[in-house]
């Protein structure tokens, strides 16, 4: 068998991707075999020489003649049949400049459809070269699946010049596929890769990002998110927060607060998913597409069980709509689609994990939030002792997060007081983390165990914990009149232990 390289079709291997050119035959021939060819494949050689084929030219391989009459120009469709059935890749865009022609799938103009993928139906057939020449002159093609059981793929040009590629088996070399073109009587081989989108059914080239994510340039701001589910008797809304634009903030790193079923802190590594996880979000498979009511009936979402409302900054508005979850192979599932489109996704929850969240799942366990200079007072009673705060910048014109404890007056009762170690006491609060939420629970009757006030002068507000008994592991904290979190007992315990030391001058207990 001879070892060479062909063309099969091709535009000038100058000129890009899909943009008009020339056809080219590449030829190598390293060996002076000249027996008869056979079915089996031999590796490919480097080349040796290029045989370009210009307008009204005609090129002879060995016992092989391909000839050309016309210069082609820029693929216009391509038409693949397979066992699926047949569909047809169009032109959307021309190529301009140093960009690509764009291509889509006939009657999937109104579908998301991924136009990258869409555009190798175009370009693999248009700039294929083969790894190798199998046989010459055959005669029974049905040996390499090039019969009746070959993928078609038919390529139209903006000439009106038209080539048919055939797909049959893969070869018994590695990566490799047989393969032919028009009616020529040679067996080639090329890459698989090559070959592989030609075996798509036409809905695989739909683009399984559900919303695709936009450029960092413009990337828009989500104001608001919520959650409405029929497991659970309330939202989830989640907010940003303006005063996070600052840095002297305090509080944790995310840019959104959760303000239903309580107000709270999030914690912005288990948060993104929820508050941006829309964006970019890639789906398992495509359920159904030019969907009907009967499709969004059968999926689950005429009646969703979950409702997912994002706002954006830009003026959209992104409705998801879920199935409740089911398992398949091992994996938690839900059907999902955006309000208004046509298409039903298979989604993993895992990823869209607003079938699932709940509040305790992404919302931070710290209670104190306030940055330690943004307090203007503070007060702690507990134990009949109450002691009172009142702190100040020495330079009123010095940003608070640049501030140390040198700049700082801190005065107790109206008396100076040491900053670093009012600093140390409130170190204690920051570190406060509840253990789980009290969502729904009752106010306790009688009086709190301890009680702390603060007020943030850079977010203009104050807020009370009260922290109750409730058990005899844990303490409820009440947040300005709400229940909100437990804690352990051991921690409110400590903390009445260091109100009752900030007199005494004695270390406090836990406080890094």
């Amino acid at each position: 068998m001879k070892k060479q390289t062909s063309t099969i079709i091709a535009l000038g291997a100058a000129v890009a991707v899909l943009g008009g050119g020339l056809i080219a035959l590449k030829v190598t021939d390293k060996s002076d075999d000249t027996s008869s060819s056979s079915a089996s494949v031999q590796d490919t050689t480097s080349n040796d020489a290029d045989l370009v084929l210009v307008e009204d030219s005609t090129v002879k391989v060995g016992s092989h003649t391909m000839e050309e009459s016309h210069q082609h120009g820029v693929v216009k469709t391509v038409k693949v049949t397979n066992d699926s059935g047949s569909y047809k890749a169009v032109m959307e865009s021309p190529a301009e400049g140093e960009k690509s022609a764009v291509y889509t799938i006939e009657g999937f103009e109104d579908l998301p459809v991924d136009k990258d993928m869409v555009s190798t139906l175009a370009s693999n057939a248009n700039n294929l070269t083969s790894a190798s020449i199998v046989e010459e002159k055959c005669s029974d093609f049905g040996k390499f699946g090039l019969a009746d059981t070959a993928i078609s793929v038919e390529i139209v040009y903006e000439s009106g010049i038209a080539k048919t590629l055939y797909i049959g088996d893969v070869s018994p070399v590695s990566n490799q596929t047989y393969v032919r073109v028009d009616d020529d009587d040679t067996v080639y081989t090329i890459t698989n890769g090559y070959a592989a989108n030609y075996h798509c059914k036409a809905e695989e080239f739909i683009s399984l990002t559900m919303l695709e994510e936009p450029p960092q340039e413009s990337y828009p701001k989500v104001n608001s998110l919520r959650i409405e589910r029929k497991d659970i008797d309330y939202d989830i809304f989640i907010e940003y927060d303006s005063t996070t634009d600052e840095k002297n903030s305090g509080g944790s790193s995310a840019k959104h607060v959760m303000k239903e079923p309580m107000e709270a802190l999030l914690a912005v590594e288990r948060s993104n998913a929820i508050t941006n996880g829309m964006f970019g979000l890639a789906a398992k498979k495509v359920k159904a597409y030019h969907c009907n009511d009967s499709d969004i009936e059968a999926a689950g979402l005429k009646e969703p069980f979950c409702r997912a409302t994002m706002k954006c900054d830009d003026g959209n508005e992104y409705v998801l709509l879920m199935s409740e979850p089911f398992t398949e192979d091992g994996a938690k599932l839900s059907n999902a689609m955006f309000e208004g489109a046509n298409v039903i996704y298979t989604v993993d929850t895992e990823k869209a994990q607003w079938a699932t969240v709940k509040p305790v799942d992404i919302a931070s366990r710290m209670m104190v939030s306030s940055f330690v200079w943004n307090v203007s007072e503070l007060t702690a009673e507990a134990d009949g002792v109450s002691e009172k705060f009142e702190i100040s910048m020495k330079d009123s014109s010095m940003k608070t997060n640049e501030a140390k404890t040198e700049d700082v007056n801190v005065k107790r009762g109206g008396s100076d007081f040491d900053a670093e170690r009012y600093r140390q006491f409130f170190s204690y609060l920051v570190n406060a983390y509840a253990e789980e939420f009290a969502i729904n629970e009752p106010k306790p009757s009688g009086e709190p165990m301890a009680v702390i006030k603060i007020k943030d002068s850079f977010r203009n507000n104050e807020t009370t914990f009260e922290f109750y008994d409730y058990s005899v592991m844990k303490s409820l904290i009440v947040v300005n009149g709400e229940p909100k979190f437990f804690s352990s007992k051991t921690y409110v315990d400590d903390l009445i232990e260091n109100i009752r030391r900030i007199g005494s001058g004695e270390d406090f207990k836990n406080v890094s």
